[in-house]
């Protein structure tokens, strides 16, 4: 392991060194298959050094995923208007999709793993919270389980038919918020 003696990192730098080794690791062969050898030498560093920063694989898991998923749920916020138009539901639409499109293999991985508690908390769930939470701010929609199917049903789509024509995107968001606003 020439390569970890070669350049001292912070603990701050290792650590995240880690982290994105071990998210590609997982990504590539899933969070049960992958072991902490594994991401150690993806990362270019022992296993003692990995232990060092890190006292489990599930620890490095969560602090892989954790900032993603809070920047999910921030990405759902937008200053909330009293007058709601269709413009402004289909920006909020729209940027869900384009965040599943760049965290595309890490929510693939959550879902698939199916390991979405920790302390008792389900990031899917807390991201419906969320996405629900802006909506009712917003008076688009009351307590509406159907809107929410729709629109986690739309991003999930997008998720396993990716699109990368923004202009496509861009005309389905727009025509799911014109829906949302009929039905309003």
């Amino acid at each position: 392991m020439k390569e970890e003696t070669s350049k001292r990192l912070s603990r701050e730098d290792r650590r995240e060194q880690i982290i994105q080794a071990a998210l590609l690791v997982f990504i590539e062969k899933g969070f049960a298959s992958t072991t902490t050898s594994e991401i150690a030498r993806a990362a270019g560093i022992s296993e003692v050094t990995l232990f060092r920063n890190f006292a489990s694989k599930r620890e490095i898991f969560y602090a892989g995923i954790e900032p993603i998923l809070s920047k999910a749920m921030d990405k759902d916020i937008l200053p909330v208007k009293e007058n709601v138009d269709s413009k402004y539901i289909e920006q909020i639409i729209f940027n869900r999709i384009k965040f599943l499109e760049d965290n595309r293999g890490i929510v693939k991985l959550i879902l698939n793993e199916n390991m979405l508690n920790q302390n008792n908390e389900n990031y899917i769930h807390k991201m419906v919270i969320s996405l629900k939470d802006q909506l009712e701010k917003s008076k688009i929609i009351g307590d509406d389980d159907f809107t929410i199917r729709l629109l986690m049903g739309s991003f999930l789509s997008f998720l396993y038919q990716p699109e990368s024509n923004e202009t496509i995107v861009k005309d389905y968001a727009k025509r799911i918020s014109e829906l949302i606003i009929k039905k309003s």
